[in-house]
């Protein structure tokens, strides 16, 4: 069932942008009265479709349960190259991150240079993933963080896990259900000895496997949801 973002309801009525009425008429090809969610402001609806001259919108019929999960993750990814921050993105919206923060350390091959086309891009491709997904909120994508713009940032989590190589506590051991949790991940090249001082946060292994960086964080994030009971 299509899921789409939409202004806050009113008047028992919740507007579509021009855009998602143009993907629901021309695309889906719905007509008045299909089923169709509505989310808004991480609240959750079933409604009907509601054409009109000129746009769409969906007839509110009950507030459901939201979908986005009790624990707040922001991932602190290592900027990488090509792909690999496209499929972060999708991957980690589709199953449940709250915030995005690129992220540039020492060993970062990737270069910051054509930001604004990257976030944009970047911002599309989680709407996108969170309606694909049905998600009651869209992640923010923030714009990137120097290495101390993300040290001064991990001060307020409740909780810092940091997935490293070199290995640390599990994070079934680690995570002790904290409400407001940053994963941070390192670029390809990995997060140095310096660089792990520095932070603060706890070390943890996601296992005998060497990850790449791409899947680190989504295999972190759900192990993270797993243990707080968002993913059953």
């Amino acid at each position: 069932m299509p899921t789409f973002f939409t202004q806050e309801p009113r008047d028992g009525f919740a507007q579509l942008d021009a855009q998602d009425a143009h993907h629901a008429l021309k695309v889906l090809r719905l007509r008045e009265g299909e089923t169709v969610f509505a989310a808004s402001g991480g609240r959750h609806y079933d409604g009907t479709f509601s054409p009109f001259e000129g746009g769409a919108r969906v007839r509110i019929l009950r507030e459901v349960r939201s979908r986005e999960p009790s624990v707040r993750v922001t991932l602190y990814q290592g900027l990488s190259k090509g792909e690999r921050m496209d499929a972060v993105m999708q991957k980690c919206t589709e199953l449940g991150v709250s915030r995005i923060v690129p992220c540039l350390f020492s060993r970062c091959v990737a270069q910051w240079e054509g930001g604004e086309k990257k976030l944009a891009r970047w911002q599309r491709i989680a709407r996108e993933a969170a309606v694909q997904s049905g998600r009651s909120l869209i992640p923010e994508v923030a714009d990137c963080l120097s290495f101390e713009g993300l040290r001064r940032a991990l001060g307020a989590h409740e909780q810092t896990l940091i997935p490293w190589e070199e290995g640390g506590a599990s994070i079934r051991a680690a995570y002790q259900g904290a409400k407001d949790v940053a994963i941070v991940i390192g670029p390809e090249g990995g997060i140095t000895p310096e660089e792990i001082a520095a932070l603060r946060g706890e070390n943890v292994t996601l296992g005998p496997r060497i990850l790449r960086t791409e899947t680190a964080g989504m295999a972190a994030l759900a192990m993270v949801l797993t243990l707080s009971g968002d993913m059953e």
